[in-house]
């Protein structure tokens, strides 16, 4: 009986520390997750700036006038570059699994990876995908300037006609509750010519040095803004999954603390009932002999 008392409470001071673990964990990732919702809702503006420029821009375009670079499509290509942002730290719940679920199918042995977080890198280190340089710095604390130096290197490759389309994989921010794997095609960079033709204008802007040089400019920068966007909201989005995690893994040790509590309490009782029945029966036993 002592030996399981022993057992049961050091089951529950194991639950107890494990306990502080997890709400420490809870709270840190609310405390970043306001941090970069805060990143998140100011950079909205910009990227709807630069999207009204963009479509100004791309208003001014006629049949004859040669497109950017970044959007001249490679249909002779075969092979597709996918963007994969993942989670470097673990205990974020299902958010890395999701992800996978959503890629892992559309994935051909032709296509290439870059890869953002350390566990994407562990996830597709033994597959059969030839892998570019790894951006695990962009998976935290990443920087607008670090997003740009990332999207050149991107052009760079699709420029050389090697690759059919670039995706980028990262995970839709809707709410606290809900984040949704995404694949979304960057490159060819196409424009929405319904939105396009909403904003035409009567009296076009004169535009300089030349169009295709602005729009090109204009492109890249909305890439630019669009990505950065993006990555913020897997972060928000693994922030969020995180934070869920280490409530419900917060609720449920102080459910089987409060079980392994009373289990504790009922094994005490019993053994405090056997010893006052045993001391009882002792002294019943000498009452006969003196009789």
């Amino acid at each position: 009986m002592a030996e399981s008392l022993i057992n049961t409470k050091r089951r529950i001071n194991t639950i107890r520390s494990t306990e502080k673990i997890t709400k420490a964990r809870k709270l840190v990732a609310s405390v970043k997750y306001q941090r970069w919702k805060k990143r998140y809702t100011s950079n909205l503006g910009y990227e709807k700036a630069r999207q009204e420029i963009r479509y100004t821009a791309f208003g001014c375009l006629n049949e004859k006038d040669k497109l950017p670079d970044a959007m001249v499509s490679h249909k002779e290509a075969k092979k597709k570059l996918y963007i994969i942002r993942t989670s470097t730290l673990g205990l974020c719940g299902a958010y890395n699994y999701n992800v996978f679920k959503r890629i892992d199918k559309e994935l051909t042995e032709d296509d290439e990876l870059l890869l953002i977080g350390s566990k994407g890198i562990s996830h597709y280190t033994n597959k059969n995908y030839e892998r570019k340089e790894d951006y695990s710095n962009l998976r935290n604390h990443f920087t607008f300037g670090q997003v740009k130096h990332l999207r050149h290197e991107i052009v760079n490759l699709y420029r050389t006609g090697k690759y059919k389309e670039v995706h980028l994989v990262y995970t839709h921010y809707k709410n606290s509750l809900n984040f949704i794997p995404q694949d979304e095609i960057i490159l060819p960079f196409k424009a929405d010519m319904e939105e396009v033709e909403k904003r035409k204008e009567a009296y076009p802007p004169l535009i300089e040095p030349d169009k295709r040089e602005v729009i090109s400019t204009t492109v890249l920068h909305y890439l630019d803004a669009r990505i950065y966007q993006k990555l913020i909201e897997s972060e928000i989005s693994e922030l969020c999954s995180r934070r869920n995690a280490m409530e419900t893994a917060t609720d449920s040790a102080e459910q089987i603390k409060g079980e392994l509590r009373i289990q504790y309490n009922k094994s005490r009782q019993n053994a405090i009932t056997q010893e006052i029945t045993e001391v009882v029966a002792g002294a019943n036993a000498g009452k006969k002999k003196e009789d």
